[in-house]
């Protein structure tokens, strides 16, 4: 299966999919695609998830093309990024919908 034919499908499937795998759900989409993918690695930069299938690094926006500095995610920040998800409830709270 092609990550940029799946990434490019999940992007597509609503409007505000880079808003959400960008400002608050990179690891859960990391998520997705490891359930389709499942060698995928995380790694980040600048507090940003990325995701490793078969050597190349990918988020929302397709394939990186720039060299970020990227390190595999800690053990430790994977239990804070999967607790920490923009879920409808917390959209609530800090009113961001109804």
């Amino acid at each position: 299966m092609d990550p940029i034919k799946v990434i490019t499908s999940i992007r597509e499937s609503f409007g505000g999919s880079i808003a959400v795998y960008r400002m608050g759900n990179c690891y859960q989409f990391y998520e997705i695609l490891k359930t389709i993918f499942p060698d995928a690695e995380p790694f980040e930069s600048g507090g940003h998830v990325f995701t490793k299938i078969d050597g190349k690094y990918y988020d929302i926006m397709g394939e990186l093309t720039k060299d970020y500095d990227l390190k595999p995610v800690e053990n430790d920040r994977i239990e804070s990024l999967s607790k920490n998800k923009w879920t409808d409830q917390r959209r609530k709270e800090y009113g961001m919908g109804k």
